[in-house]
């Protein structure tokens, strides 16, 4: 039964998740063509001096990118469900609730960790082409709170759809609000280098908070 719902959810999110990835790469394919002005425009020193001591990014166009992301799969996978109650039928299948939303969960999830995936790829690879490996992992470090904000951004509006109280959606939505804000506000490149760690763990605790509403939602009488 638990497979039937993954082979469900991947059947139904493939056609937005090759939307999605095809969205990324092209941002991708802009931000490297800017890059390449860059340095037609200006010696390769100047361009140095303004990434490395300026503290100046050409990759502004990946900082929103995630988030844009994380919400377009988690409303194409769990707004066609929340329509005429329609993901209540699926938590009467002979399956624990939160097993039922863990599948939904973990196919969204992992169409948007596999495109995020390609994102820190590419810029990485764009990065290496002109800068050293110094300023790559700047790069990185400055991305990965960016991308872990495209997981939050899936997750709380996951958590949105689905509870079936207005309250408590308004909560989970400034709660949502507040947390992926919390990723994008970094002053200087690699700010949050240091509290990596801190910031995933973030991730991995916000998760299970999806599978609440289950239950809330079987049981909800009107």
């Amino acid at each position: 039964m638990f497979r039937s719902i993954l082979l469900k959810e991947y059947t139904k999110l493939k056609a937005f998740w090759l939307a999605g990835l095809a969205l990324n790469l092209c941002v991708a394919g802009y931000v490297l063509v800017a890059l390449r002005k860059l340095f037609a425009l200006d010696h390769a020193e100047v361009v140095w001096y303004r990434v490395i001591h300026l503290g100046q990014t050409f990759y502004d166009p990946f900082m929103y990118l995630p988030v844009i992301t994380g919400l377009f799969m988690a409303v194409a996978q769990f707004l066609p469900e929340m329509k005429n109650h329609r993901f209540r039928i699926s938590l009467h299948l002979p399956l624990a609730p939160h097993l039922i939303v863990l599948g939904h969960v973990l196919v969204g999830l992992g169409a948007v960790v596999l495109i995020l995936a390609a994102d820190l790829l590419a810029l990485a690879a764009m990065t290496s082409l002109y800068f050293p490996a110094e300023v790559v992992a700047v790069t990185l470090a400055t991305a990965l709170p960016w991308l872990l904000a495209g997981l939050t951004a899936y997750l709380g509006a996951a958590l949105v759809l689905l509870e079936p109280g207005w309250r408590l959606r308004v909560f989970n939505l400034a709660v949502s609000l507040g947390l992926t804000g919390l990723f994008l506000h970094q002053g200087a490149p690699g700010a949050y280098q240091r509290i990596l760690p801190l910031l995933f763990i973030l991730v991995l605790a916000f998760t299970p908070s999806v599978l609440l509403p289950a239950y809330r939602f079987r049981y909800r009488k009107d």
